[in-house]
């Protein structure tokens, strides 16, 4: 598309066009990272590692999206500083389809000054290390104004194996043509996948998604209360919440602190373009205002693409396992 056309877009239009690319590149970088065998990990605290493809992906999609939306807050995970070289490098490249779209009209004025992108440049870094890679995502969301408006999850080993399985190890990763995008924005739909509105499933036959590596107390008080038909483990939030838009999974609930807002963002905005509920455990909305001391997701999630069910689930949490959340 011709730089004058592209340019008369709006900044919403051209900023998730820009974020899908980039997303795409940042996948490259991890499985690069990982077919050289040098990870590189360090702990950034307690069971909280970081890795060498953590650290390029994020400079990869910061670099790209500061050059290009100067005024857009960006809010990294690792919180890292692209440095020259990752700016003579930044991506100049667009998603066709993206740009093909029309920006619906409520978000036709955005400007960037209302804009903060959250960045997870490797979601599920625990999984990363330990081999289980199909749980790992790039993630990219969209925030105007507090409100999760667009986003992009990338899945760099999607089609690569069983998440249940890890993989043989770091320099035998998966051949670079693997992956998958999944985009969208609240009045564009999402890209990528062919979800389908679903009744409600009866109780007794509710998949539940839960988290491999931090299944609490809360989280057994949780699933004993809601009784699903099947419990299933997986990590990365991206992941769980790519489930439950793919149709594998009813619901993902995750009824404690933990998950921070670039773990979410993206999620958010594409689970309600599909007419989906992403909440805390008291069925209110997140916010994505950038308060440097609440990048936490303070009260817990749930996520579901049935409103009914997401009613349910809710009725249906512990009022102990709520009030801790408080």
């Amino acid at each position: 598309m011709r730089a004058s056309v592209m340019q008369s877009q709006p900044v919403m239009i051209r900023l998730l066009s820009a974020s899908v690319a980039v997303a795409n590149r940042a996948g490259q970088v991890i499985r690069d990272v990982l077919s050289s065998g040098k990870l590189a990990v360090v702990q950034k605290g307690y069971d909280d590692p970081q890795t060498e493809a953590d650290r390029k992906a994020e400079r990869c999609i910061v670099a790209t999206l500061s050059s290009r939306f100067p005024g857009v807050k960006i809010v990294g995970e690792e919180s890292l500083v692209p440095t020259e070289e990752d700016r003579r490098q930044a991506l100049v490249e667009d998603s066709s389809e993206v740009l093909r779209e029309h920006c619906p009209d409520e978000l036709a004025s955005v400007q960037e000054e209302d804009v903060v992108v959250w960045v997870d440049p490797l979601d599920g870094t625990r999984e990363f290390t330990t081999g289980f890679i199909e749980d790992v995502t790039v993630l990219i969301g969209i925030a105007v104004r507090g409100k999760a408006v667009a986003g992009v999850i990338h899945q760099p080993f999607y089609g690569g194996g069983k998440s249940s399985s890890p993989s043989p190890g770091p320099g035998l990763g998966p051949s670079p043509a693997l992956g998958r995008t999944v985009w969208g924005m609240r009045g564009l739909g999402v890209k990528g996948l062919f979800p389908q509105p679903q009744p409600p499933p009866p109780p007794e036959a509710m998949r539940l998604v839960v988290t491999r590596s931090h299944y609490t107390e809360e989280m057994d008080q949780t699933v004993k209360a809601l009784k699903p038909g099947e419990v299933i483990r997986a990590g990365g939030s991206g992941t769980k919440i790519l489930m439950v838009l793919d149709g594998k999974a009813d619901s993902y609930v995750y009824p404690r602190v933990g998950t921070k807002k670039w773990d979410t963002c993206a999620g958010d905005a594409l689970v309600h373009a599909v007419g989906g509920l992403l909440t805390d455990v008291h069925g209110e909305p997140l916010s994505y205002e950038p308060d440097p001391s609440n990048y936490r997701n303070k009260e817990g999630l749930i996520v579901t693409t049935n409103t009914i069910l997401h009613r349910e689930i809710i009725k249906k949490i512990p009022a102990s396992v709520k009030h801790a959340l408080l």
